[in-house]
């Protein structure tokens, strides 16, 4: 008996582990795709923001390389959200006209953002460390492509974020695992301790043989045994008279 309870104690341990676990997974992984959606929103509705403004100066007859009051605007939609490291806008052919960050209009466009603006997709997204950046067409009046306004972002700032909730839920699933653990090896153990000692009366009845011990038999062992030696008796009975 003694090594029974071990194994249904160890059995509950390992379920209440199971579905703790399970759900602390769904619930990280679900809040790290939601987090990621959501970032790649915020940054498309001010990437909108400058597409506007850059449609709004071309309707006016200025060039799509010659607009003056477009680095004041990308300054200031960069410096809405913490999150973005630069805004950047180039042409089809990869040449960076506007950008916050001056270091960069000497570097190409990164190789990754040229593949994915080349897509059929009006917005396009590259996760690629501190180049993954959140993308989408300029088109003219006639529906083609110009230009792409790009707002590059860290990633891994991104992924820190979501790893720090991550530990947040394991600790929260650690101590959830770790009540209900307690809670279920303590109820198993009482049903496994009235168990015990109703097989134990059982036992002792049986070994006893006196017929009035075991109906005086508590629990539902008592009962089944009970009903068991009277149907004993009876069947003892019914031959008794068929040998008579």
């Amino acid at each position: 008996m003694v090594s029974t309870k071990r194994r249904m104690i160890a059995v509950a341990v390992l379920v209440c582990g199971f579905a703790v676990g399970m759900a602390g997974l769904l619930n990280y992984f679900k809040y790290r795709s939601t987090e990621l959606r959501l970032v790649k929103e915020r940054l498309l509705v001010t990437g909108r923001s400058i597409e506007n403004g850059i449609q709004s100066a071309l309707a006016l007859g200025l060039q799509f390389g010659d607009i003056g009051t477009l680095p004041g605007t990308l300054e200031r939609e960069r410096a809405t959200d913490d999150l973005i490291l630069s805004i950047d806008v180039f042409g089809t052919d990869g040449r960076l006209l506007y950008s916050t960050d001056r270091l960069r209009t000497a570097r190409p466009v990164p190789a990754e953002w040229m593949v994915a603006a080349k897509s059929d997709h009006k917005d396009w997204f590259v996760e690629a460390g501190n180049e993954s950046a959140a993308g989408m067409a300029i088109e003219n009046n006639f529906g083609l492509a110009i230009g792409h306004v790009a707002l590059r972002y860290s990633y891994e700032r991104v992924e820190d974020s979501v790893h720090a909730v991550g530990r947040q839920l394991a600790l929260a699933s650690l101590a959830i695992f770790t009540v209900a653990a307690g809670l279920s090896s303590l109820a198993l153990l009482g049903v496994m301790r009235r168990l015990s000692r109703d097989v134990a009366q059982a036992e002792a009845a049986l070994g006893s043989g006196e017929p009035g011990r075991v109906s005086h038999a508590r629990g539902p062992f008592g009962q089944m045994l009970k009903q068991f030696t009277e149907t004993v008796r009876r069947a003892e009975d019914q031959i008794a008279d068929a040998r008579a």
